[in-house]
């Protein structure tokens, strides 16, 4: 299984002092596909423990897959920032 890479796509110009440069990056994490007994297509990508989705197609799981990984993303940055859920 190969490691998650990830890439920015540069830019041209640094942010002012003290300002912020919003950028994008793209991430690949190994992932891996499965069929239930039944035919039931879903996927989960180990090393985000939880992070599973499904769907009809092999698109619709690749998709919902993409969308449940930036979800994880986002939680584990909120659970780890903020504290989230707040107590």
């Amino acid at each position: 299984m190969s490691e998650p890479t990830a890439t920015a796509k540069p830019r041209t110009e640094a942010p002012a002092p003290g300002g912020i440069l919003p950028i994008t990056i793209t991430i690949d994490l190994p992932a891996q596909v499965h069929r239930d007994a039944d035919g039931a297509l879903w996927a989960d990508i180990p090393s985000l423990p939880g992070c599973v989705a499904g769907g009809e197609t092999l698109d619709e799981v690749l998709a919902n897959l993409r969308e449940a990984a930036e979800g994880w993303l986002l939680a584990k940055h909120d659970l780890e920032t903020s504290g989230w859920p707040a107590s």
